[in-house]
């Protein structure tokens, strides 16, 4: 899915702490479960329900704190990620996004920069927390072999077991981490960044110059794009397993050092505890937008923005004149029966233009003439399906990536100052071959590029982080 952010990286990056001091553990015993244990949890269980908290520190100072509710139900399933970041005026921030998908691989994504809105899209089903891969097969492979070769410090480890609850707590100091465990790490996380953003640590070295720490609009974006190695200094979790030697609690603190591409090296620590629970028993409820308040974008903005469709003669030819010249420009064919609607809001002009063939295009501008949102709703778009973006080219990627940045900064150039690295989250595929590749910011903006046959903006949504 497309809204799989930079947060996750930060996140799952975690976990691969916890995964490589486990590595420490032999072939035999309790450690050896664990890591099977987990193995079974993220690849090949198909209904749990997961909830916990996060906090992510940066030298000392939170910098985000993240709630999760996640519920698999077989394929289908609801991710809803609550994300709270310290303001310098001392208030916070809250943002984040609930998914609920379904067996055939639709979603409905609610975003809370966008209260009262939803958003379709469609990816490929999947029925388990992590979607395996050839290359995430060899990872985990690899780190069963490290099990086998590295032996547990003594007294790191104690093992306890109450009514037939598992309980064991880990303990390791800076002093007690091998480097083959380190570059473990590393792997996964090189594995992760290219495969959720495809931006790899080896770009990043071959760079003479990167952007600077502070440049960057987040601590959570400087850290995954900007660092070339990950190190484990400590490691504290408390670990409980069922009778069934399934994991139903997760708690610890684990500390990684940051090394920048400057060669800065800076500390993130993270607490956390994740429950498990309802295994077998988990149940998601199919989507409906009664139950949540939303609606779909136009309609809602029908609805709120209580327009004012007494345009002048002049605002009319100049409004709907510049969208007829934007659409032309990127290569939409626009029939001379299209029915037009164009409407003046408090703060923005609106033009809806719709072809006979049923083919839609709504564009927002602010006053200023600068670009809000293109959506055009064309048949190839719609019926395009999502597969992920690890066999996508470097170069196709990088093309659309430039495509997209000359867009913005020609169509809203405010925005284009403010604009994080793009990250690709998906190809998607219509039945006829037409291609398109999904970019967002990390943050709020969101963009859907045609990349064959040739490139195109179809979709564009800038408002959030204007």
């Amino acid at each position: 899915m497309r809204h799989t952010k930079t947060f996750i990286l930060l996140t799952v990056l975690l976990l691969c702490g916890c995964l490589s001091a486990l590595a420490l553990a032999g072939n035999d015993g309790p450690l050896s479960e664990l890591w099977n244990s987990g193995c079974d949890l993220l690849f090949r269980t198909d209904n749990v329900t997961a909830e916990g908290e996060a906090v992510f520190a940066l030298d000392g100072e939170v910098f985000k704190t993240a709630r999760l509710h996640y519920v698999q139900d077989g394929y289908n399933s609801f991710y809803g990620l609550g994300l709270l970041t310290p303001r310098a005026d001392g208030s916070i921030q809250e943002t984040g996004w609930t998914i609920i998908a379904d067996e055939e691989g639709d979603y409905a994504v609610m975003e809370a920069y966008t209260p009262g809105i939803y958003r379709m899209g469609c990816d490929n089903p999947h029925n388990t927390l992590l979607r395996r891969t050839v290359q995430l097969d060899g990872l985990v492979n690899l780190g069963g072999l490290l099990a086998g070769q590295l032996e547990l410090p003594e007294g790191a480890l104690t093992v306890t077991e109450e009514a037939g609850v598992k309980h064991l707590r880990l303990a390791l100091a800076e002093d007690q981490i091998p480097e083959l465990a380190v570059s473990a790490l590393n792997l996964a996380a090189e594995y992760l960044s290219n495969r959720w953003f495809a931006f790899g640590y080896d770009r990043c070295i071959e760079e003479d110059e990167g952007v600077p720490f502070e440049n960057y609009i987040t601590v959570t974006q400087a850290l995954t794009d900007g660092t070339v190695r990950w190190t484990l200094r400590s490691a504290e979790a408390d670990f409980a397993l069922d009778a069934q030697g399934r994991l139903t609690d997760v708690s610890g603190t684990v500390r990684v050092a940051s090394t920048f591409w400057d060669g800065a090296v800076r500390e993130v620590t993270a607490q956390f505890q994740l429950t498990l629970s309802d295994y077998g028993s988990s149940h998601v409820k199919a989507f409906d937008p009664a139950d949540y308040g939303v609606v779909l974008p136009r309609e809602y903005y029908e609805e709120n923005d209580e327009p004012d469709w007494s345009l002048t003669e002049e605002a009319w030819q100049r409004w709907v004149g510049k969208a007829e010249a934007l659409l032309e420009g990127q290569g939409f064919a626009l029939s001379p029966d299209a029915d037009i609607m164009a409407w003046r809001t408090e703060d923005t002009y609106r033009i809806n233009i719709a072809n006979p063939d049923g083919e839609d295009y709504f564009l927002v501008y602010q006053e200023d003439g600068s670009l809000m949102t293109l959506q055009a709703m064309t048949e190839a778009l719609l019926s395009a399906e999502g597969e992920g973006v690890q066999d996508v080219e470097a170069d196709t990627i990088e093309a659309a990536r430039q495509f997209a940045l000359s867009f913005v900064q020609e169509q809203n150039p405010l925005l284009a100052e403010k604009l994080n690295p793009l990250n690709p989250q998906d190809l998607m595929t219509a039945p006829d071959g037409t291609q398109y590749l999904t970019f967002e910011d990390g943050e709020s903006c969101y963009f859907v590029v045609r990349v064959a046959p040739a490139l195109r903006m179809e979709y564009y949504e800038g408002a959030g982080n204007g």
